[in-house]
């Protein structure tokens, strides 16, 4: 593992400690999550189950919004989103 990691001549780029501002996209999916979570859950105490539950609704929530237009018309709504690459379907 090692070596083939050499060979590819990894570079990692760390973020500093205590500066999560650093994170750029993946900051901002944590912060989509965290308003949806907040808006649904409030200070409700939830079951393994139930929490589950609220993270894979707002999982799917967060993956059907659009990417990109699939055409150049206006009156055409069909988008492209990440659900598209997850599940191969709308």
């Amino acid at each position: 593992m090692r070596n083939s990691a050499a060979k590819t001549q990894f570079q990692w780029h760390f973020i500093p400690p205590n500066s999560p501002h650093f994170g750029g996209l993946w900051e901002a999916g944590v912060k989509s999550l965290k308003y949806h979570w907040k808006r649904i859950d409030g200070k409700m105490l939830l079951t393994f189950e139930e929490f589950s539950t609220l993270l894979t609704q707002v999982e799917a929530c967060l993956n059907s919004r659009p990417l990109i237009a699939l055409s150049n018309e206006p009156n055409d709504p069909s988008y492209l989103s990440s659900g598209h690459f997850l599940i191969g379907a709308r």
